[in-house]
């Protein structure tokens, strides 16, 4: 018997039971209230000899927990029927890379669906006689030509002279054959559920956090003058596998001097300095749920007068945010606290300037299954949202750059700091550094 976890993909350290995901199923049904609802998942057009690592859609994963390649999932509200399509099995490919899960019975149960049907059209016999099974499009097309048909479907806007990406390219390709469908955006639905995470969600954050920071401990200890930072990118790497962690939720910003004032510095090609500070933003992926962590260090374990000064400022707009994060508020609004506590500070720049100014980003952003996940700045704060809570100040004249950066877990009665062991304090951060 072949392992039934490998089968599935299993790129991931952990995912939770399939009644999870039938249960968010079944609350997007129940938004959506009728029609077609179809999301593909993320695809992988590896042959034979190619290498590489397959990473599921997030939508899609949030809704069913699987990780095999080119698959679909198909929900009819109305019927109360559901069914992932996925390719036929090929035990040649697979032997390059790795056996899969395909249509069947025993995939239907292992996986929590009532049915997973073939993409491609087969056949069946039937007291001897052979009769065709549509796949995936053919049932489609059936379900299109019903009358008010509608299709639901990941389906943003796209600019004018942009290339269509493939969903609207499918789209178009039907609307050649079929009289009239109405084509709906399913984002909105789907960014709303994913927004407030369940307690396996947050059980799965705090172990993505938990590797974060310590890959933040071990970059703390790497650092010293004349080590690159790719170096520092390394151990960072290597420390969130040996917690546990699948790997990257985005790649990592290891920026020292100059680097240290741009915001998505992602070379990591230079060698840290002393004097120098380094800023270190980085995320570990665990269960596709990411940490976001960003702590700044002095290259030399020490911060200088200036460094220090510019360091507690924006610890105290970080502080300034932590306390008034609670139901009801919203990203934009801690913003506006955390930059009101950097413009009204006594320092001020080279030519006397004010420093807010140089705080250029938002306070943070909505943290899940994807970095940036789902969200802007204008959802009011509920519980079971997760956001970082991250300013900073950027001088690139003095190549002085300082962010802090911690997840948080929205409450009923304000907010839970789900990094809160990783230290923030100067001291405390001289004292990380010299640890061995």
């Amino acid at each position: 018997m072949k392992d039934r976890a490998f089968l599935g993909g299993r790129y991931a350290a952990e995912v939770q039971p399939p009644e999870v995901y039938r249960e968010r199923r079944k609350r997007l049904a129940e938004r959506v209230g009728g029609g077609t609802v179809v999301l593909w998942g993320a695809g992988d057009d590896r042959g034979y000899g190619d290498v590489g690592t397959f990473c599921q859609d997030s939508d899609f994963f949030y809704l069913t927990g699987v990780e095999l390649p080119n698959a679909i999932l198909v929900l009819r509200p109305a019927e109360d029927w559901e069914a992932l399509f996925l390719p036929a099995r090929n035990e040649a490919l697979e032997r390059w890379t790795g056996p899969k899960w395909g249509p069947g019975e025993e995939t239907a149960d292992a996986l929590g669906f009532g049915e997973v049907l073939a993409v491609e059209p087969g056949e069946t016999e039937i007291k001897a006689r052979r009769r065709p099974v549509p796949g995936f499009e053919g049932r489609l097309q059936g379900w299109l030509s019903e009358p008010d048909a509608v299709l639901w479907t990941v389906f943003p806007a796209v600019d004018s002279g942009t290339e269509l990406p493939p969903t609207h390219r499918f789209v178009a390709r039907l609307r050649d054959r079929l009289t009239a469908f109405a084509v709906l955006d399913v984002s909105d639905h789907l960014a709303e559920l994913r927004l407030r995470k369940d307690g396996g969600e947050v059980d799965l954050m705090r172990k993505a956090i938990a590797a974060t920071m310590a890959g933040q401990r071990a970059a703390a200890r790497a650092i010293a003058p004349g080590v690159p930072e790719r170096s520092i990118e390394g151990v960072v790497f290597q420390a969130f596998t040996g917690a546990g962690a699948e790997g990257l939720a985005f790649p990592s910003i290891i920026g020292s001097g100059f680097a240290s004032t741009v915001l998505h510095y992602d070379q990591n090609s230079g060698i840290c300095r002393d004097g120098d500070l380094v800023v270190v933003d980085i995320g570990a992926r665990y269960g596709y749920y990411c940490g976001d962590l960003t702590r700044t260090y002095p290259v030399n374990r020490c911060f200088s007068e200036r460094q220090r000064a510019i360091y507690e400022l924006v610890l105290a707009a970080h502080d300034a945010v932590a306390a008034a994060i609670r139901p009801g508020t919203t990203l934009g609004e801690l913003r506006d606290i955390a930059y009101d506590v950097i413009e009204s500070s006594e320092l001020r720049d080279a030519d006397g300037n004010s420093l807010g100014r140089y705080f250029i980003h938002g306070i943070g952003h909505f943290l899940g299954l994807d970095a940036h996940d789902a969200g802007g700045e204008a959802p009011i704060l509920e519980p079971g949202m997760v956001i970082t809570n991250e300013p900073g100040i950027y001088i690139p004249a003095e190549s002085l750059g300082v962010r802090i950066e911690d997840d948080y877990l929205v409450t009923a009665s304000g907010a839970e700091n789900l990094s809160a062991d990783l230290p923030a304090s100067v001291e405390a951060i001289e004292a990380m550094m010299r640890e061995s």
